[in-house]
């Protein structure tokens, strides 16, 4: 028997409401959106005690990830790292505030900056990123081997098929 959960409450209530329509895809996007609300409550929780939000926090592994010399043009952060669009400026703002990051002259743009983790934030980077896995493993321990390589695959497949859908919609698509 499959687990009840808050969104099979609201397709009913759907159901109820319109009969007319189909609320099936909410049983999936519904889940999406749940889930990832309460993913980032949950990294907020352990991430709280580092000092970082789940904003910051994706700021600095963004630009550890990068590798040597940990860094990247806000424009690039903002397409490598999980985070929306709105106010990265604030965002840098706030991890340069508490020394985790510099703000450096972009060499080959006089009006633009690259941004660099110091050793200083490297180092919560690190702390950062081996916590955040840990407990995700955990939460996640509740799936079987099978399990989670099955939800792999087809949630890879539905953000490819959405990101496409995304380009091609915005004209940066292969066409």
């Amino acid at each position: 028997m499959q687990p009840v959960d808050s969104v099979d409450q609201l397709i009913a209530e759907w159901a109820q409401e319109r009969p007319d329509l189909d609320a099936s895809p909410l049983a999936v996007v519904a889940r999406l959106v749940r889930l990832s609300t309460l993913a980032i409550r949950q990294a907020d929780a352990w991430l709280g005690p580092l000092g970082l939000s789940w904003e910051s926090f994706s700021l600095l592994v963004t630009l550890r990830r990068a590798g040597e010399p940990f860094q990247r043009r806000p424009s690039e952060l903002l397409a490598e790292s999980l985070l929306s669009s709105g106010a990265m400026t604030n965002r840098i703002d706030r991890v340069e505030d508490a020394g985790l990051v510099e703000r450096l002259r972009d060499p080959n743009d006089r009006r633009g900056v690259i941004v660099q983790l110091t050793p200083r934030g490297r180092e919560l980077a690190d702390r950062a990123i081996e916590q955040h896995l840990l407990h995700w493993k955990e939460l996640l321990s509740g799936l079987s081997g099978p399990q989670h390589k099955a939800l792999t695959g087809l949630l890879a497949q539905l953000l490819a098929d959405m990101e496409l859908a995304a380009d091609l919609r915005q004209g940066a698509g292969p066409l």
